[in-house]
C-alpha cells in the first residue's frame, strides 16, 4: 500500500450526487484518509465529508482548470484523480498523457470506450455491431415516420437523463426535434416498470455486476431501486464488458421486452447508484483503486434480495470559516 501512504486521491465535483456518493463510498475503507476534493461550488455538499477541499474552477477554461490540477497536486501530493462529471472526464482523456508524465493515475476508461459510450447513437451503433439488441434508434435527420408513438427523443451527448423527452404525437416530435440539438429517435420498449440499471466492473480478467430494478425520481435519478437476481442480465453485462475489453467500471440501462433485456445506454463512468450498490456489496470505486494497488478483486454478494430508496438530506457550514479551500 505504499501508494496510498505516499499520495492522495482527488475527486472533482464532490458537490454532485455522484461525487457525495463516491465519498461515503470511501468513507469507511482505507483510503479514507487520503481524499482531497474539488468543486466549482465553495459550499459543494461532499466538502463537509472532506478534511481536505479546493475550489475549481470551470473546465471550460482548460487553462485555468490545468493550472488548478497541477497546483493541487503539487500542494496535496495527489497520486489519483478520479473525475466524475463528463466535461472533466472529456478534459482528462485529451490530457491523459500530461498526467501520466508527472506519476499521475488518472481513473478514466479508455478514449475509445469513452467516446463510444458518451454518444447515445455510437453506443446503438457499437451494440448492434457486436450482436447486441437494442431499441430501434435514428439521427433525428433520418427519421421519416418509422416508429409508433409514444417514442423517446433524446440528446446524443446529454448526460444523466437531461435532454430527454417522451413524444405522443407527431406535433410534440415537431416540436422538440427543434428544440433539442443533435437528437436521435429511439422507439419506447416497455415503461417505467421495465427499466433498469447494471453496474459491472472489470479488473480486465473477471467481470461482476449487480443489477436493480430502477424507478426514476427528483429528476432523472434512480429514486428507489430493487436488487434484481437474473443470470441473462448478469451474461449480457459480462458479454458487453468483453467486448469493449472493460478495465474498470460501468453502467448499463436497459428496457426489458418479452424476449429480453435491451441495453439502450452505456455510461462510461461511475454512475448515480453507486452507493446503492456499495451498500449491497458491490464496491467498484474502492475496487479501481484496488487494482493499481496490486489488490485482486472478489466480489461476494451481501444479499439475494433488497431495496434501495434515495433520501433528501443536507450538510451545513460555518459562514464564519475564512478558509475556504481547506489546504
Amino acid at each position: 500500500m505504499k501508494e496510498i501512504k505516499q499520495g492522495r486521491i482527488l475527486v472533482t465535483s464532490v458537490g454532485g450526487d455522484i461525487g457525495q456518493s463516491v465519498i461515503q463510498c470511501l468513507l469507511d475503507t482505507e483510503y479514507a484518509d487520503h481524499l482531497c476534493g474539488c468543486d466549482l461550488d465553495p459550499y459543494a455538499a461532499g466538502r463537509a465529508y472532506l478534511k481536505k477541499f479546493a475550489v475549481a474552477p470551470a473546465v471550460s477554461d482548460k487553462k485555468a482548470y490545468g493550472d488548478f490540477i497541477i497546483k493541487i497536486i503539487h500542494e496535496q501530493n495527489i497520486k489519483f484523480i478520479l473525475p466524475l462529471n463528463e466535461r472533466e472526464i472529456a478534459y482528462f482523456i485529451e490530457e491523459n498523457e500530461r498526467f501520466k508524465a508527472l506519476g499521475i493515475k488518472v481513473l478514466i476508461l479508455n478514449k475509445d470506450i469513452s467516446n463510444v459510450f458518451f454518444d447515445k447513437y455510437e453506443t446503438i451503433r457499437f451494440l448492434n455491431a457486436k450482436g447486441f439488441a437494442t431499441p430501434t434508434t435514428y439521427l433525428a435527420e433520418d427519421y421519416s415516420g418509422q416508429l409508433r408513438f409514444p417514442m423517446i427523443l433524446k440528446s446524443r451527448c446529454a448526460c444523466g437523463g437531461k435532454g430527454m423527452v417522451q413524444v405522443k404525437d407527431q406535433e410534440e416530435l415537431d416540436f422538440y426535434i427543434k428544440k433539442i440539438p443533435d437528437c436521435i429517435v429511439q422507439e419506447m420498449v416497455g415503461d417505467f416498470h421495465d427499466e433498469y440499471t447494471v453496474g459491472v466492473f472489470s479488473d480486465g480478467k473477471a467481470v461482476h455486476s449487480i443489477a436493480f430494478q430502477r424507478y426514476l425520481g427528483y429528476g432523472s435519478m434512480t429514486k428507489f431501486a430493487r436488487l434484481v437476481e437474473d443470470r441473462s442480465l448478469s451474461l449480457l453485462a459480462e458479454k458487453i464488458a468483453k467486448s469493449c475489453e472493460l478495465v474498470g467500471p460501468l453502467n448499463i440501462q436497459l428496457r426489458r421486452k418479452p424476449e429480453g433485456f435491451l441495453p439502450f445506454e452505456i455510461n462510461p463512468r461511475i454512475s448515480s447508484t453507486v452507493y446503492f450498490r456499495d451498500r449491497f456489496g458491490f464496491k467498484d470505486v474502492k475496487w479501481w483503486l484496488d487494482i493499481y494497488h496490486g489488490k485482486t478483486i472478489n466480489y461476494f454478494p451481501k444479499f439475494k434480495s433488497g431495496i434501495a430508496v434515495r433520501t433528501v438530506g443536507g450538510v451545513f457550514f460555518d459562514t464564519k470559516e475564512s478558509n475556504l479551500q481547506k489546504q
